[in-house]
Order: structure tokens, then C-alpha cells, then sequence
């Protein structure tokens, strides 16, 4: 068993204005079941208690009263008529007596992932932890030359001619129109398992189907984009800035991002929004500089993941002369050092970024192995899809203790950040 961190509580004046409002009947939404995030789509109300008009900045009760508790996604593409629904993280915990039967089959995998961003470092870490200690040897990984399906298919390609090789082959596909087909050849040749997408039209009774282990995206998007109406303050326009990938729903886990975007935002019809969708990450610069160009009242960007949008984003709000906090801030998802170290450094009033989601893809990693292991020792009875939930917002405010909780114990955590004080409490259990 892991061990856990005490639960942090919030302080006493937020406690008595909780209890205030309750006496009062105006109680927060309840926490939902992992299969109905009812309210996680609520109307947000406005604040402006602590930005005299201007952009407002989120409070610790703000940040608790957006979190919800629980795995919220379900695993549904643009092709399947049922939603599949999240296994707990306690359906994928391992008995010694179970790992023993894995260790005794003397397992080789293979891995190929879309790039190797901090996320992307943080997954493979994850997945290598768990395989170690099932005695399963990582043979192989590729990473593919750039973050594009056309880069991923000339990987898949090449290693359908020998993936009989292995006895389970992991990767991250971003594009499923294109890496659909060849991914089901490997799958005759191999058990696959999947990071955040899985093929198109795909049998999930398919016996080398191992299945899918996700980030929950759609809680992700219900954060920021609730995030991103709080700060706007009811000025000015919400720039959002996706792929098209995510929009067409080639990229699953980042159409969950849109959807619980498109939720907040039909609950908040008064909110004036705007939106662009970028072909490749690499190329958002100029989606987002054409946004600010023809759109100047906007004032809170919400973009879809850090590195390298967000990260590109900020460079074209320092490059432009916008000032933080007084013309513009952003809200985005993914902890990423290119996003996290200037908001270290920059300190509370002068960061681009308000806030952002750090969702655990260190424990999307682990949970992929885990999934194996469940499929090797029970076939058709293993979970087929787990969803890892996403930490309470970030802010510089807890920075430092957010960037604990999500990655690897012996992560090298940049100084800028072990340095913060004045942290507040992240306030969750967290696994370590």
C-alpha cells in the first residue's frame, strides 16, 4: 500500500464561512460519483473582492470550492456508441502473491512515445517503476521525431515488422485518424496497451487489447476553464486555444479537455469567449499571435496544454508589452517547467500564468503497468480503462506543494521552486 499524506484542512476562517453558508442554505455543489459529475459544469460566480475590477486572482477556498474529489471520465471516442466506464485505483492494486505470478514470466515490452515533454518523462518513469518491480524489462523505446501523427505512423510502421518481438508494446498515439489501422496490425501481432488514446473502431474484447490509462482530461477542462471565468472578473473576452486534433477527436484525452471546457462555458453563457485551434503544437505561435492581433479585449487566454503552447504563448504576451495581472493573465493544463519556473521566479503579481491543472502522469504510468498485469493474470475480467484525477489548481500560491505531489519522489524539482515560501497547503490526500 502507499502511504498517504494526512489530509490537509483548510483554515479556520475559511471553515466558518462554510458553515456560515450552509446556515444560510447556499452550499457548494456536493462532490459527484465518478460516473456523474453532475455539477461539474455549474455556473461560476463572479468575484472582484481582491482585484478592485481588473483580473481577479484566486483564492485557497476558490481553488478548494472548483476541486471535486473522484474520477470523473469516462473513456468514449468519436466512434463508440457506449462510454466505458474508469476502474478505481483500487480495482489495479497487486498482491505480492499476484506480482509474484508476473515476475515468473519473465516479461520483455516496448514503449514509443509522441515526445518526451516533462509529462512524457513522468510516464515512463512511472510505467519503468512499476515494470522493475514486476520484473518486467522495458526492451525498447522510441520517441518520435515530432509531435505529429504523421511522425508516429512512420514509428508504427517500422515496428509492426517485429513486434512479435515483445510481448506487450505501450505507446501514446496523438492522431488516430492517421495511426489507427497500423496500431490494430501490431495488435495481431502483440498485447497493446494505450496512453490517453486508444484506435479507432477498436474490439476492447480483442484478447491483446490491453487497454487505456489516462489523465481524467475532462475534469481537467472543467478546472480551467472555471479557473479562467473566476480570473476574467467579467472583463473582457476568454481566448481559448486548442488542436484540432483534440476538436476532430483524434487525440482523445485532449477532446475530454474541450468537453469539460464546452460544459462550463454553456453554463456561463454571458461569458464572451473566442476560440482558434492550432494543426501542430509546435505551430500555435502564430494561431495565438492572430488571435491577440484581431481580438484585443481579450484578457484571460485558455490554452489547452503547456509545452509548447502555453510556453509559446508567454512569449508573445512579453514580446507584445502586456502586462500580467493588469492586461492579460493565462490558464492552462500540465505542469511543465517551461510554464512552472517563470511563474516561480516572476512571483505572485508579475506571471502570465494565473493558474494551471497539473494532472498525474506519473501515476498514468504506473497505472498503465498495473492494467497489465491485471490483463496477463485475468483476461477479459481486468479493468480495461483507468482515469487518474488531476490535482487542485495551481497557482503560484502552491506552486511548490503541487509540483511535490505530481512528480517522482527523485524528481530533481527546479530550485527556483524548493525555494517558495508562503505556500498554502495543497489541501488533498495525496499518493506517494
Amino acid at each position: 500500500m502507499q502511504k498517504k499524506k494526512n489530509r490537509m484542512l483548510l483554515n479556520l476562517s475559511m471553515a466558518i464561512v462554510l458553515i456560515t453558508a450552509l446556515l444560510v442554505g447556499c452550499s457548494s455543489p456536493a462532490t459527484q460519483s465518478a460516473s456523474t459529475p453532475a455539477n461539474s459544469n455549474a455556473a461560476v460566480g463572479g468575484n472582484d473582492s481582491n482585484s478592485e475590477g481588473g483580473l481577479y486572482k484566486l483564492t485557497q477556498e476558490d481553488v478548494m470550492e472548483i476541486y471535486e474529489e473522484g474520477i470523473q471520465m469516462k473513456y468514449q471516442d468519436i466512434h463508440m456508441d457506449e462510454a466505458v466506464e474508469s476502474a478505481s485505483l483500487a480495482d489495479l492494486e497487486l498482491t505480492e502473491e499476484e506480482k509474484e505470478k508476473i515476475r515468473a514470466m519473465d516479461l520483455k515490452i516496448a514503449f514509443e512515445k509522441d515526445g518526451l515533454d516533462d509529462a512524457g518523462k513522468w510516464q515512463l518513469q512511472g510505467a519503468k517503476e512499476i515494470a522493475d518491480d514486476l520484473g518486467i524489462t522495458i526492451a525498447d523505446t522510441w520517441i518520435a521525431a515530432d509531435k505529429t501523427g504523421v511522425s508516429q505512423l512512420d514509428d508504427f510502421q517500422r515496428i509492426e515488422s517485429f513486434a512479435q518481438n515483445y510481448d506487450a508494446f505501450f505507446t501514446l498515439p496523438v492522431d488516430l485518424a492517421a495511426t489507427s489501422e497500423v496500431l490494430k496490425k501490431i495488435m495481431e501481432k502483440t498485447k497493446v496497451g494505450f496512453l490517453a488514446s486508444a484506435p479507432f473502431d477498436l474490439d476492447w474484447n480483442h484478447p491483446n487489447f490491453v487497454g487505456v490509462s489516462d489523465a481524467d482530461g475532462y475534469m481537467a477542462g472543467v478546472y480551467s476553464a472555471k479557473a479562467a471565468i473566476k480570473i476574467a472578473n467579467g472583463q473582457g473576452t476568454i481566448g481559448k486555444i486548442g488542436w484540432v486534433n483534440g476538436q476532430n477527436g483524434s487525440f482523445h484525452t485532449v477532446q475530454k479537455r474541450y468537453e469539460g471546457w464546452d460544459a462550463v462555458f454553456a453554463e456561463n453563457p454571458d461569458v464572451k469567449v473566442v476560440e482558434r485551434w492550432y494543426d501542430s503544437p509546435v505551430n500555435a505561435r502564430q494561431v495565438i499571435s492572430s488571435m491577440l492581433a484581431s481580438n484585443p479585449d481579450i484578457k484571460v487566454l485558455l490554452i489547452d496544454f503547456a509545452n509548447p503552447p502555453a510556453d509559446q504563448a508567454q512569449a508573445i504576451l512579453k514580446e507584445r508589452g502586456l502586462k500580467p495581472w493588469q492586461d492579460i493573465a493565462m490558464v492552462t493544463i500540465d505542469l511543465d517547467n517551461t510554464i512552472t519556473v517563470p511563474m516561480a521566479t516572476s512571483g505572485p503579481d508579475n506571471n502570465y500564468t494565473a493558474a494551471f491543472v497539473s494532472q498525474t502522469w506519473y501515476e498514468v504510468g504506473k497505472n498503465l503497468i498495473k492494467l497489465y498485469a491485471k490483463h496477463l493474470l485475468y483476461g477479459d475480467e481486468a479493468p480495461k480503462f483507468i482515469a487518474s484525477p488531476p490535482l487542485p489548481l495551481t497557482t503560484w500560491n502552491n506552486l511548490k506543494p503541487s509540483f511535490e505531489a505530481a512528480v517522482p519522489s527523485n524528481y530533481n524539482i527546479p530550485k527556483d521552486i524548493t525555494d517558495l515560501t508562503d505556500q498554502w497547503d495543497l489541501g488533498i490526500e495525496v499518493q506517494e
